[in-house]
Order: C-alpha cells, then sequence, then structure tokens
C-alpha cells in the first residue's frame, strides 16, 4: 500500500480503538439485542471520534484508569449521554424480567 493509505489506516484504527477502549472504560458493552434502541447515542460516539484530533490522546488517558470521558474531550456528552441509555435500558429490561 502507499504511504498515503497506510496513513489512513492507522489513523482509522487509532479512532477505531480510541472508541472501543472508551465503551470498555465506562463499562458499556451494549449487545446486538440492545444495539437497536441505542443507535442515535452509538452513532453519535463513532462521529465523535471519527472527528477527534487525538485519538492516541484519548487512548493513553483510558490507560490511567480515570472515571468518564476524558474532561477535556468536546464530545464528552455524547459518552455520558450513551452511558446514560444504556442505564435506562438496563432498569427498563429488569423491569420487564420483574413483571414476568
Amino acid at each position: 500500500m502507499s504511504d498515503f493509505l497506510d496513513s489512513m489506516r492507522a489513523d482509522f484504527d487509532a479512532r477505531l480503538s480510541a472508541h472501543e477502549g472508551m465503551l470498555a472504560h465506562l463499562g458499556l458493552h451494549p449487545s446486538g439485542d440492545d444495539a437497536p434502541f441505542l443507535l442515535d447515542e452509538l452513532k453519535a460516539t463513532m462521529v465523535a471520534c471519527g472527528a477527534c484530533h487525538c485519538p492516541r490522546t484519548c487512548l493513553d488517558w483510558q490507560d490511567r484508569d480515570e472515571d468518564g470521558p476524558p474532561p477535556w474531550c468536546h464530545r464528552r456528552k455524547t459518552f455520558l449521554t450513551l452511558k446514560d441509555a444504556c442505564r435506562a435500558l438496563e432498569a427498563e429490561k429488569a423491569r420487564q424480567i420483574a413483571a414476568i
């Protein structure tokens, strides 16, 4: 591959790793069954990481094991919104199970 394409691939991989790492860091592991209910929130976080100018810095921050998304992240709120949506979905699933 050309140097340009190699660079693009490395950049994409870093952004994807930052996104996946942030989901894991926040303890979010939506299943395939959950994803349709979280589509807007998941999409917003993917767009956030896709537009990020410092995915490697984000990965380094995740390794420090601090709470939540980085305070300097311009799209921090998207991850907090996803976290809230995941909590709400889990609560709804628990209510449905309790009703059985």
